[in-house]
């Protein structure tokens, strides 16, 4: 696949994702004055569903590449983790952006 391309199907189809991600993330922190607190499922979600599509994107194993991704997408995963900061913090987006953008 071409890096870098932002408007393929690969990269509107993550960036969407990791957009509803970060959207229902911001919604239940709006309503969390509710009671509704519990951004678990959220963060599994990215993590299984990014962090696969990064790990299969990423062919071969180089040390470079495993590196950066893994650095990516460890901020990525404590800012998510982060209790308050992971509901407003559009994390996943901004990681697939990077991740496509190299």
């Amino acid at each position: 696949m071409a890096e870098g391309n932002l408007t393929g199907p690969e990269g509107i189809l993550m960036l969407c994702v990791a957009g509803i991600l970060d959207g229902i993330g911001l919604i239940l922190f709006c309503l969390s004055w509710l009671g509704i607190d519990d951004y678990a499922i959220l963060d599994v979600l990215g993590m299984l569903i990014i962090g696969g599509w990064m790990f299969f994107r990423g062919g071969g194993l180089n040390e470079k590449i495993i590196k950066r991704g893994l650095r990516r997408f460890g901020i990525a995963t404590v800012v998510e983790l982060v209790p308050f900061l992971g509901g407003i913090a559009p994390s996943w987006t901004i990681l697939v952006w990077k991740e496509l953008k190299d």
